[in-house]
C-alpha cells in the first residue's frame, strides 16, 4: 500500500511539472503577442508621420498591408532635393520615440552636427539650410582658382584661432601676415609647389633667421595638411620640403654676481618689476600680464602652458627675495608688459635671455633646499609621475614654509 502511494505522489509531480511549462508557454505566447501588437501601432505611427513628406503616396495605407508598405524606403528628402544638396544623403536619422523627438545628425570631415525639433518638418528645414550653408562654403573653397592667401586666411582664423591661446595665434597670424602673404601673393592654392617653398624658407635660413624659418615652416605645414586632409588639394607638397633643425639654446641661470648686477641695473626702469617678478616667481613672460592677489602670501598667474585652451592657474608664494617688492607691485596692477620685453633685456643682462630668469628662479631655490617636485609645481609644470601629479596635494602653510628657505 505505502509504495502504490509513493508511486501516485511521483506521478503527481510529473502532472504537476508538464502544467507549469504549459502555463510558461502561454504566458511566453501571450507576452510575445502583447510585444507585437505594441510594435504594430508604434509602426502604425511611424508610418502615418513620414508619408505625408512622400510625393508618390499621399494616403495612409490599409492596415491589411501596412507591414508590406513599411518595408518599403521611406525617403524623408525628395529627390528634387538631394540632387540640388547630395550631402542630404550623408544625414542619419532617428526618431526618439520617449521624447517625441525627430533628429538628423551629419558627421563627416571632423563636423558633427545635430539638429532636432518635435515636429519632422522643421527639423528638415533645419538640416536642409545647414547644407545650404555648407554647400555655399565648399563650392567656394574648392574652387580650382582660389588664391593661396585667401585660403589661408580663413583658415587661420576658423580654425587654428579656436585651438591656440590668444597670444600664440596673434603672434602666428602676424608671421602669416607679415611674412607668408607677401611671398604668396598671386599664387593660387593649386599652384604652391615644393620648390617655391623652398626658395622661400631659404631666404630666411641663409641670413640666419633659423627660428623664423621653422616658425613659418609649421605654419605652411598646418594649412597645407589641413588642405590635403580635406581633399582641397590631393597632396600636401610639403612634404618634400626640409629645413635643417635648429638647434635651440637650453638656457643657464644668472650667477650670484651677474644677478646682483642686473638688480642694479634695472632699478628705477619702466621694466623693474616686470623683471623682478619674473626673477623671484619663475613665471613665464606670457603669464606677467595676469598676476594678482587672489590668496595671501602668494601671487596668482593664468598658467598659459595648457592645451586646448584650458584655463588653469597656479599659486607662487611671496619669497623673502620679492617680499620687499610686493606694496610696489601691488600699486601697479595690472602690470604691463611691453611686446619687445625680451629685445631690452640683454642691456640690463649681457650675455643672458628674458627666459634665463626663469631658470635663475629655479636654479636658487633648489639650492637653497627647496624639494624639486614643489619647485615644479611653482613654475606650473606636469609631472609626469602619477603620484606627484594626481595624488599629492600641498597645502598652502607647507607651501609657504618651503618659500621661506628662498633666502641668497
Amino acid at each position: 500500500m505505502t509504495e502504490e502511494i509513493n508511486q501516485l505522489i511521483g506521478y503527481l509531480g510529473q502532472v504537476s511539472a508538464f502544467l507549469s511549462k504549459i502555463k510558461f508557454r502561454l504566458a511566453e505566447t501571450t507576452e510575445n503577442q502583447r510585444i507585437s501588437e505594441a510594435v504594430e501601432n508604434y509602426l502604425d505611427g511611424f508610418t502615418r508621420s513620414i508619408l505625408p513628406m512622400q510625393e508618390k503616396e499621399a494616403t495612409q495605407p490599409h492596415k491589411e498591408n501596412k507591414e508590406k508598405d513599411f518595408g518599403k524606403k521611406f525617403e524623408i528628402f525628395t529627390n528634387k532635393e538631394i540632387k540640388l544638396m547630395p550631402k542630404l544623403k550623408d544625414f542619419s536619422y532617428r526618431y526618439k520615440k520617449h521624447d517625441l523627438v525627430h533628429e538628423f545628425r551629419y558627421r563627416r570631415n571632423g563636423i558633427d552636427k545635430s539638429f532636432s525639433s518635435k515636429s519632422l518638418k522643421e527639423a528638415k528645414e533645419k538640416a536642409m539650410e545647414f547644407c545650404r550653408q555648407l554647400n555655399v562654403q565648399e563650392s567656394f573653397i574648392t574652387d580650382n582658382n582660389i588664391p593661396f592667401n585667401l585660403f589661408a586666411e580663413e583658415y587661420m582664423k576658423n580654425v587654428k584661432q579656436r585651438n591656440v591661446c590668444e597670444k600664440t595665434f596673434r603672434n602666428e597670424f602676424n608671421r602669416f601676415t607679415n611674412h607668408i602673404m607677401p611671398a604668396f601673393k598671386g599664387v593660387k592654392l593649386k599652384e604652391v609647389r615644393a620648390p617655391f617653398i623652398q626658395r622661400f624658407l631659404n631666404k630666411y635660413i641663409d641670413d640666419g633667421l633659423h627660428r623664423t624659418a621653422e616658425a613659418l615652416y609649421y605654419i605652411l605645414k598646418s594649412v597645407l595638411d589641413y588642405a590635403s586632409n580635406a581633399d582641397y588639394i590631393v597632396k600636401s607638397p610639403i612634404l618634400a620640403v626640409k629645413i635643417p633643425t635648429h638647434k635651440r639654446e637650453i638656457g643657464k641661470a644668472l650667477t650670484v654676481d651677474a644677478e646682483k648686477a642686473f638688480i642694479k641695473n634695472i632699478a628705477g626702469t619702466n621694466y623693474e618689476l616686470q623683471y623682478l617678478v619674473m626673477l623671484y616667481t619663475g613665471c613665464r613672460p606670457c603669464e606677467l600680464e595676469t598676476v594678482c592677489f587672489e590668496r595671501e602670501g602668494f601671487l596668482t598667474f593664468r598658467n598659459r602652458k595648457q592645451k586646448n585652451n584650458v584655463v588653469a592657474y597656479k599659486d607662487i608664494p611671496i619669497t623673502p627675495m620679492l617680499a620687499p617688492y610686493i606694496d610696489k607691485l601691488r600699486a601697479a596692477l595690472p602690470l604691463h608688459v611691453p611686446q619687445r620685453l625680451g629685445d631690452y633685456f640683454p642691456t640690463f643682462a649681457p650675455g643672458y635671455r628674458l627666459y634665463d630668469l626663469r631658470h635663475t628662479f629655479a636654479t636658487r631655490c633648489q639650492t637653497c633646499g627647496v624639494p624639486q617636485e614643489v619647485v615644479g609645481r611653482w613654475l606650473g609644470h606636469k609631472s609626469s609621475r602619477l603620484t606627484d601629479n594626481t595624488y599629492t596635494h600641498y597645502p598652502p602653510e607647507f607651501m609657504l614654509e618651503q618659500a621661506k628657505k628662498v633666502v641668497y
